[in-house]
């Protein structure tokens, strides 16, 4: 996946006016789980080539540009990728390679093209749905997200990424993937147990939602938008709070591992009359930090228009 990204990285940092690259998303954060389902990366422009871009030039909309790069980075990447597909999205561009790895897996790329901003930190990156720019600092995500001890990181990485998990368990998840990252940051602040950081995230979530949007861990962008109402979304946090606590709590390893069951129905299975570990490992969904049994981890939802090159 790494390698998909830094190829469209590479092919985007050659556009006439490019500034800089940089990689974002559950893979520069070590945050992702199987199936890998797309890398996420960036490209800045220049100023001096764009004067008039941005509410810091002309407020020239990004529309335009997304589909120069678009225009730019298709065939270039067609020369590695003969059936690879580019398209808009709402932050920029898509790249769809048809490709598939021997295990069946054709991770897409998603690239954002964003210019840095006169006042303040960060960027402005584009929001084609709407076609205007919005401020965000996808670089300060990876830097905080990799901040801390190797313990701090790994404890709060496994505990993300087990939460993740479970929020693709619905058909209709509650919180985005970044949503769950920043609470995650801000509830896992010191090396945990597995067991204890899922608690604690969980616990966190439904209380800090309970009260506000989660803010962005940056400070640039607007507070983290739910994908599904509040009340759907404390329900189900609370109820996966009380789940995982419990399971601690109790001693023994039967009702542990159904309490698990009723929480991560897809990957954990109650036990007929057998005994199994509290925490395990979901090596074949990929967390490499999952729980007790095996399953197939769910793929997180895309919605994309149809808008090809």
């Amino acid at each position: 996946m790494r390698a998909r990204r830094d190829i469209v990285l590479a092919i985007a940092g050659q556009f006439p006016g490019a500034l800089r690259s940089y990689g974002s998303g559950s893979v520069a954060t070590a945050l992702v789980n199987r199936p890998v389902s797309d890398g996420d990366g960036g490209v800045v422009l220049d100023r001096r080539s764009f004067p008039a871009l941005g509410p810091d030039g002309d407020n020239e909309l990004p529309l335009d540009v997304v589909e120069q790069m678009q225009a730019f980075l298709g065939p270039e990447l067609r020369k590695l990728y003969p059936k690879a597909i580019v398209k808009k999205m709402k932050r920029g561009i898509l790249v769809e390679f048809h490709a598939p790895y021997l295990d069946g897996e054709d991770p897409t790329v998603d690239l954002v093209i964003a210019l840095t901003r006169a006042k303040g930190p960060g960027l402005w990156i584009p929001n084609l749905d709407a076609n205007k720019w919005d401020p965000s600092d996808p670089e300060k995500h990876v830097e905080l997200l990799n901040a801390g001890t190797r313990e701090l990181r790994r404890s709060r990485a496994q505990a993300i990424r087990v939460v993740k998990a479970w929020n693709c368990e619905y058909s209709n998840p509650a919180l985005s993937s970044f949503n769950i990252a920043a609470l995650g940051l801000e509830a896992i602040t010191t090396p945990l147990s597995l067991a204890e950081a899922v608690a604690t995230l969980f616990e966190h979530a439904a209380t800090s939602l309970a009260v506000n949007l989660t803010p962005d861990p940056a400070g640039v962008s607007v507070p983290i938008k739910l994908l599904v109402g509040k009340e759907i979304v404390i329900k189900r946090l609370s109820a996966a709070a009380t789940g995982v606590r419990a399971a601690i709590n109790t001693s023994d390893k039967i009702k542990a591992t159904e309490l698990l069951a009723e929480v991560f129905w897809k990957y954990v299975h109650a036990p007929a009359g057998t005994h199994g570990a509290l925490i395990n490992s979901l090596r074949d969904g990929g967390t490499g930090a999952g729980l007790l049994g095996v399953g197939a981890a769910a793929k997180r939802p895309r919605a994309y228009g149809d808008d090809r090159v």
